[in-house]
């Protein structure tokens, strides 16, 4: 592939620490802001699966967003699989549409990936750890709809900070969009299902919360001036995030 024709990227490899065990993770985020083309350069990196599967989406915008997010899961998935060329590895979907590795034979890694105009996202994990991640762009138009969908908690707790409401309220949207991936359900379910029972800031533009009804898991969350970016994962695992994580977004 042309590399002056590829999508801007960031990777950064992850540590989940599990009492004295490190799990290695993989994050890839792509931003199609160049002057390239992804969809001139899928054949070079769709696999025949997927190809079939692009050939049935009309829409740009939903073309876009899978050749992104595909093309962030390759990335992310190259080192851990040993698989340097793109099309070895391909992104089905599961029955609920949760993406699904296929890679020759080769086994034992999972991903999840998330997209948002112009941004894809995707940590590639060991599929005995289960991750969920979500993107949104921070977008005042969205603002009521996101608050009609909170619990009275979760819009008391955006209402306490007034001058960042809109990031808070984002933040709690993409921690249910999050869980709700690592669930596999997406949001197929009721959404209060997925009401954080605490929502903490630890850090400028970073926040962690607990979900009422899914105590094994939590959810950290880093907002930046244009993207909220959330990663659900279980309650005792911890890792170290990318220096500067926020600026990204």
């Amino acid at each position: 592939m042309d590399p002056s024709k590829l999508p801007r990227t960031f990777s950064h490899s992850l540590c989940i620490q599990r009492g004295e065990t490190c799990l290695t993770a993989m994050l890839v985020m792509a931003f199609e802001d160049g002057p390239g083309s992804l969809t001139e350069l899928a054949a070079e990196f769709l696999g025949p699966l997927e190809t079939a599967y692009f050939s049935t989406l009309r829409s740009e915008r939903r073309q876009k967003s899978y050749l992104l997010g595909r093309y962030a899961a390759k990335l992310a998935l190259r080192e851990p699989l040993s698989e340097p060329n793109p099309k070895g590895v391909e992104i089905l979907k599961g029955v609920f549409e949760q993406p699904i590795v296929h890679s020759g034979g080769k086994a034992g890694w999972g991903v999840t990936i998330s997209h948002s105009d112009s941004l894809a996202v995707c940590l590639a994990f060991p599929a005995g750890h289960p991750f969920g991640v979500d993107v949104e762009r921070i977008d005042q138009a969205r603002q009521e709809t996101i608050l009609s969908q909170l619990s009275p908690q979760e819009i008391a707790w955006v209402e306490s900070d007034p001058t960042d409401g809109q990031r808070v309220a984002t933040a709690l949207w993409a921690s249910k969009e999050a869980l709700s991936k690592v669930l596999t359900t997406g949001l197929m379910t009721p959404l209060h299902i997925y009401n954080l029972s605490d929502f903490s800031r630890i850090d400028s533009g970073i926040w962690e919360g607990w979900f009422q009804n899914f105590g094994q898991y939590k959810v950290r969350v880093w907002a930046g001036a244009s993207y909220v970016f959330s990663i659900a994962m279980p309650k005792r695992s911890v890792f170290e995030p990318p220096a500067n994580f926020c600026a990204l977004l």
